[in-house]
């Protein structure tokens, strides 16, 4: 196998920061789904990750992407890895990505900043940490280089980062680090914004050797009655803008991981029988007018047949159209933008 097999993990398991959860809160619940655009030196793509299963001693990550290789090919890659809580909270030893092959876990690592991380941080400005650099050799995952040294926080305090969460953009406190990991004589820089959680640090902007990532979107399961649920903003505007639907690039086809939104929809439409409702494609800039139009229709009406044929939705209750990418939500010229811009409408007719 190549390095094409490997998939970066910056988590974003979160609730937020002690001001922001005064209007916004991202729980740690089985179902989060958190969105990100990454760079790499193989080429750009999208990645979601899910909280699949949370035990008592660990947690459970199942992270999917559309990788491209040194063909240019792209496949869907699907990887699953099981975290230990006390190396969560408490590893200094990063170990950012991880090989289709590999075990589940890896004890005495985090694939994200651990709360001990945040302590030293808050205390004096700085925190010793070990970057495992892993890359793929006869089929098996191999650390090639094991950097250590101080990220030392920038700025006196907290900075915004902008994401999206549950289709709203807020600001996320996030401390700025930086700094030069050494591996002997050979060393790199690092740049991290990490949510400023210490139950939940997570990086949410991360940039080494070879690669950079940013959080774009999070989803996550709401109740029923919440006022931004699916079902009530249904219920009191008509229409609901879901983001947790995910398509294979420049096609229709849905990706799995689109499953709990698809049922949520289901169970809308369960409780609700008398509603009918119309479902609107709207896509990104990238591609041109004509195509984006027609892929836009094409996913919408992949949605209706998905809930149609798997979850029982009479057909009569459904239709669809598109909009392409002629009613952004914000600029396209930005990842941010862009997968804001990629979403789905329900109007309830």
């Amino acid at each position: 196998m190549n390095s094409r097999t490997f998939l970066p993990v910056c988590l974003l398991l979160s609730s937020l920061s002690a001001a922001a959860a005064e209007q916004h809160q991202v729980p740690f619940i089985v179902g989060l789904a958190t969105t990100k655009s990454v760079s790499e030196t193989r080429g750009d793509y999208e990645s979601v990750q899910v909280l699949q299963e949370i035990k008592r001693d660990a947690f459970v990550l199942v992270r999917s992407g559309e990788v491209p290789d040194d063909s240019g090919e792209v496949r869907e890659l699907s990887i699953t890895r099981q975290v230990r809580m006390e190396d969560f909270r408490g590893s200094k030893i990063l170990r950012l990505y991880f090989h289709t092959s590999d075990p589940r876990e890896f004890p005495g690592t985090s694939p994200t900043a651990t709360s001990v991380m945040i302590n030293e941080l808050h205390a004096s400005g700085r925190t010793r940490v070990t970057f495992q650099e892993v890359e793929p050799q006869f089929g098996m995952a191999v650390v090639t280089r094991t950097l250590t040294g101080d990220l030392v926080r920038v700025g006196p305090g907290p900075v915004d980062v902008p994401v999206l969460v549950n289709g709203t953009r807020i600001p996320l406190h996030a401390l700025h680090v930086a700094g030069s990991l050494a591996d002997g004589d050979d060393s790199d820089d690092f740049d991290f914004f990490i949510l400023d959680d210490v139950d939940n640090p997570i990086l949410l902007k991360a940039h080494g050797p070879d690669f950079s990532s940013s959080v774009v979107k999070i989803e996550f399961p709401r109740a029923p009655d919440a006022v931004d649920s699916m079902e009530q903003e249904l219920k009191k505007q008509r229409k609901a803008v879901v983001y947790g639907i995910y398509f294979a690039f420049a096609r229709a086809d849905i990706r799995p991981v689109s499953d709990r939104v698809l049922k949520e929809i289901a169970e809308v439409m369960k409780k609700n029988p008398d509603w009918k409702l119309r479902i609107d494609g709207h896509t990104d800039n990238i591609g041109g007018d004509r195509p984006n139009l027609d892929l836009s229709q094409r996913r919408a009406a992949s949605v209706k047949t998905a809930l149609v044929q798997r979850y029982g939705v009479g057909a009569d209750r459904l239709s669809t159209g598109g909009y392409g990418a002629s009613q952004p939500q914000e600029k396209n010229d930005t990842p941010e933008g862009r997968a804001r811009n990629r979403r789905v409408v329900l109007t309830r007719e």
